[in-house]
């Protein structure tokens, strides 16, 4: 089973890796917040392109040019593609 999760989950990152401009450089940073555990959610624009991230939206803000892992957690941990993709991005209010 967990070999067909394997095999889905990098099968999802091929074929999302279309979607975005090319990969960014990784900085081999972890951008975990100070208690490590932080979702990148809550921590503003402490992280940058390229950094080691948790987050429980991956198709936000995850470069699928890279590994994404899921944990038990519900939760992602991945490289951070720098900004929001733009169509995950609510238009505002008029």
């Amino acid at each position: 089973m967990k070999k067909i999760i394997i095999a889905a989950c990098a099968a999802a990152s091929i074929a999302l890796s279309g979607c975005s401009e090319g990969p960014v450089p990784i900085t081999g940073k972890a951008c975990m917040g100070t208690n490590n555990d932080s979702l990148v959610e809550g921590l503003g624009s402490q992280c940058k392109a390229g950094d080691t991230i948790a987050t429980k939206y991956p198709a936000y803000f995850c470069d699928f040019h890279y590994a994404v892992a899921y944990n038990d957690y519900n939760s992602a941990i991945c490289i951070y593609r720098g900004k929001v993709a733009e169509e995950r991005i609510k238009p505002s209010a008029k």
